[in-house]
């Protein structure tokens, strides 16, 4: 399955969206002004926003070649997931390690203290 054979769904984006400010919001809270603080400790829920649109769109992808009477290929599943989530990580944990101005810093623990 190709990035071309799925089908993007506007309304999915719009979630995304919203879930995005919710969490946001619940972040900026204290700088917000009174009226938008008390919308914003609702934030919480963009996070479970977010878990329920991945498991909805993994799943579709995991489901999508049943439909064409295919059979799901677990391996090319994880290793596609590999792709996409492993060279930001490697990105970040070398900088991590590499800058340690950046780790010893108020912003960041100190290495191993979490």
């Amino acid at each position: 399955m190709t990035r071309s054979n799925l089908q993007r769904l506007p309304g999915l984006d719009t979630l995304r969206a919203a879930a995005i400010v919710a969490v946001m919001s619940y972040h900026l809270k204290s700088s917000l002004p009174e009226s938008m603080a008390v919308v914003a400790q609702f934030g919480w829920m963009g996070v479970d926003l977010f878990f329920v649109l991945s498991g909805y769109l993994i799943g579709m992808q995991l489901l999508k070649p049943y439909a064409s009477g295919d059979r799901p290929s677990i391996r090319s599943f994880y290793r596609r997931r590999a792709y996409r989530i492993l060279p930001a990580y490697l990105l970040v944990l070398w900088i991590y390690l590499v800058f340690p101005a950046w780790r010893e810093s108020p912003v960041l623990p100190p290495y191993g203290s979490f």
